[in-house]
């Protein structure tokens, strides 16, 4: 059975295959995003059909009407997700839902556990904690992203960074997606070696994880290179 985000993957391949190339790039980004508001105003048009409100016009829309426009609206979104973030609008899409369900809980929806806004306390320090780890695995588990080779949890200022293993690029921006946080690359240089830093972060006081935690660090030191060797002078002969 095709999904919603696999019809929205090939619908994006495909105007990426056949679609104008002179507006390769930004000026095609654009035209999808200008896309979404074109069949938002379609929808618009199919509700104004619906109640009759053009006298004009009359009656000349179902609520079928609307829903079909609705569902282009969403594809058109989605198509223009996958165009800015190629290859991470499961993720995307998983990371805005689950904020989503978890914004609704701290309203009276049900069936959410909300975790803890703040640590105040030895012992739900120790639960936040093994709720994260818990978190982690189950994404790892759902999502197929990378588990952290260090995790370093600060009660105060209520800070977790998570340091995935060396050359893990990709896992980066898959955790970023999730949690809808930017990525960026630094470049890092020691007295030993170089690398590239790539890197996501919360704003602070923003529980992107919904575990508590206000400031999230994700990152991954990539293309590491040695120091350039010390040449020691060679004496010559006189």
């Amino acid at each position: 059975m095709t999904t919603i985000t696999d019809a929205a993957r090939r619908l994006a391949a495909q105007l990426d295959q056949r679609g104008n190339p002179d507006l390769a790039g930004l000026p095609e980004t654009l035209c999808r995003a200008l896309k979404v508001q074109e069949e938002a105003g379609e929808m618009a048009q199919a509700v104004i059909g619906v109640l009759g409100q053009n006298p004009r016009k009359g009656t000349t829309h179902t609520w079928d009407d609307v829903v079909a426009e609705a569902i282009d609206t969403a594809l058109s979104a989605l198509v223009l997700a996958e165009t800015v973030q190629p290859g991470m609008l499961g993720l995307t899409l998983a990371g805005s839902l689950d904020r989503l369900a978890r914004r609704a809980a701290t309203t009276g929806a049900p069936d959410v556990e909300q975790a803890p806004d703040t640590v105040t306390a030895d012992g739900e320090a120790g639960r936040q904690r093994a709720t994260t780890l818990r978190w982690l695995l189950d994404t790892h588990t759902e999502h197929d992203l990378p588990l952290p080779e260090n995790l370093t949890c600060w009660d105060d200022p209520n800070h977790l960074r998570i340091e995935l293993p060396d050359d893990h690029r990709d896992g980066v921006r898959g955790w970023a997606a999730l949690l809808g946080l930017a990525v960026e690359e630094n470049t890092i240089t020691q007295p030993t070696c170089s690398y590239q830093r790539v890197r996501a972060e919360s704003p602070y006081r923003s529980d992107v994880t919904s575990l508590g935690w206000q400031h999230v660090i994700i990152q991954s030191r990539c293309d590491r290179t040695p120091a350039p060797s010390e040449v020691t002078p060679q004496a010559v002969a006189a």
